[in-house]
């Protein structure tokens, strides 16, 4: 029998070389880098190059919207700074396309 894989949705979190970083969505997690690194992205163009820090992903769009948003929040960036990607990273390097 042959099944077919859902589609996902992830969240992720870039860092920039500068140590800055960026949450987003998507569904084509690679390409979507390519796309922040390429400058076609207009939030992140300027703080070029990015490279991923951290992702996960959801069944539906809905679910990833949802996380995207509340690591936007003020709760959510603590669960984001303490948790996932701590503002300070000592010799930490995120994955860079």
């Amino acid at each position: 029998m042959h099944q077919t894989l859902p589609m996902w949705y992830f969240v992720y979190i870039l860092r920039s070389s500068k140590g800055e970083q960026y949450v987003g969505y998507t569904k084509k997690l690679n390409a979507r880098l390519r796309q922040h690194n390429e400058g076609s992205v207009i939030a992140t163009k300027n703080k070029r190059p990015w490279g991923i820090e951290w992702f996960c992903g959801f069944k539906t769009e809905k679910q990833a919207v949802a996380f995207e948003k509340h690591l936007k929040t003020g709760s959510g960036s603590a669960i984001r700074f303490r948790h996932l990607a701590p503002k300070e990273v000592n010799g930490y390097q995120p994955i860079f396309e």
